[in-house]
């Protein structure tokens, strides 16, 4: 996954013709949040505090979370906001020069929402009547709901989060991301294992030998009895190690105790800058580490460690769970 945000550019400039469209029923969260925040008494949605980022502490962020994050590239004279939702949204709002972060008025804003099958259904919602919908490079669409022409919908084949681009100025969106200005910051597909990478169950013995077949340090939360070990490596250099209890096979879509070793250049300095511009907690560990447990993704801690260019990720269904096995002391390299 690369570390910068790249343009995603379309294959063609269509004339963007604005005509009556029905009620667009995507993720429609992010209109919601903008009028919760704009004073509505109805329960708010719950995020972090709103905060000043970079583009490096984006890019730090995508790899952390595992998942790319979408904006409109950089714009002169802007400062950019940052907030999260505890459902995994992520606001990417550039506000103008002099307007503190945590304004009430509308700005720019580019959303990224977790949300499985989102192409599937910005297509389905392209073919509604007067919807207008312009195609993007690498088989992304775009879908303009006149019903509310300040939004602009993007989804990408084998992404499963969708991208709402805000603008105040009816249509503007739509023409941000049709001029090809919309990226996506850490690499348009996700941190995850590879589609055709398989999960195999693995012995203990097998797991010992992982750091000499790889040739770096490969993290888990050591033996556990009467588990069965799954070992999912990518072509990126990402490795998974899942504890399975009894009766549950390899591949089963369940959420277990889960140790991956990504390969992230300056590790440490990351989770550092992240630990200082987000609602977080910090873990010391042995040996100069540092686990960081993000407010907004409580079931999982991200771990890193002095002159190692590798980050740590441990994720269990409970959030107390987590934290209580990173403190523990139980996550070590394989040895």
């Amino acid at each position: 996954m690369t570390t910068s945000g790249e343009p995603i550019s379309i294959r063609r400039r269509p004339t963007v013709r604005i005509g009556a469209v029905v009620a667009l029923a995507l993720a429609a969260g992010f209109v919601a949040w903008l009028v919760l925040r704009n004073g509505d008494s109805s329960p708010k949605p719950k995020t972090t505090a709103a905060s000043a980022t970079s583009v490096a502490q984006l890019t730090d962020l995508a790899r952390a979370l595992g998942h790319p994050i979408f904006w409109v590239g950089p714009k002169a004279g802007y400062s950019y906001e940052l907030s999260q939702t505890q459902s995994g949204k992520v606001f990417v709002r550039y506000l103008p020069p002099g307007v503190k972060v945590g304004s009430d008025k509308p700005y720019l804003t580019v959303a990224t929402y977790p949300f499985p099958g989102a192409l599937a259904a910005v297509q389905k919602q392209s073919k509604a009547k007067g919807a207008v919908a312009v195609p993007l490079a690498q088989g992304g669409l775009a879908v303009l709901d006149n019903g509310y022409p300040e939004s602009t919908h993007v989804a990408y084949p084998g992404v499963d989060y969708q991208v709402e681009v805000f603008d105040p100025s009816p249509a503007a969106a739509m023409q941000t991301v049709a001029a090809g200005h919309l990226a996506a910051i850490g690499g348009l597909h996700s941190n995850r294992p590879d589609t055709g990478a398989k999960p195999v169950a693995v012995s203990e013995q097998t797991l010992r030998s992982l750091a000499a077949k790889f040739g770096h340090p490969v993290y888990w939360a050591g033996p556990k009895t009467g588990y069965t070990y799954e070992l999912t490596t990518s072509s990126n250099g990402n490795i998974y190690i899942r504890y399975l209890p009894a009766g549950a096979s390899s591949g089963a879509p369940a959420a277990y105790l889960t140790v991956a070793t990504y390969p992230f250049p300056g590790a440490l300095a990351a989770i550092q800058r992240q630990a200082k511009g987000h609602r977080a907690d910090t873990i010391t560990l042995a040996g100069g580490g540092l686990g960081l447990v993000d407010h907004a993704y409580p079931k999982s801690v991200h771990l890193a460690y002095p002159r190692l260019d590798y980050q740590v990720e441990v994720f269990d269904p409970s959030p107390a769970r987590v934290r209580q096995i990173v403190g523990s002391g139980r996550i070590a390299a394989i040895s």
